[in-house]
């Protein structure tokens, strides 16, 4: 059973496994205490995990309280990885 005050993402978004995601230490945790480790009606707004869900992957540049729409984080990650 799913703990209902921890993301069911949690295990493998890149915000909280990844050492170093966000440069500022403090903001990254500050995210996971808010977004992460919260009750439903916290984490059931984070972009990342609305983005994981509607895309099937979450952009790097995604952060929790992203304000662009699914649409603008498409065409973000599509101008990016144009270059690539």
């Amino acid at each position: 059973m799913e703990d209902p005050y921890c993301c069911p993402n949690i295990d493998t978004c890149k915000l909280v496994n990844t050492p170093g995601f966000i440069e500022d230490k403090k903001k990254q945790e500050n995210y996971i205490q808010l977004y992460c480790r919260a009750d439903e009606s916290k984490w059931i707004s984070c972009k990342r995990l609305i983005a994981k869900n509607e895309l099937h992957f979450c952009p790097d540049f995604v952060l929790p309280d992203t304000s662009l729409s699914i649409d603008e984080i498409i065409d973000k990650y599509d101008e990016e990885n144009m270059n690539d």
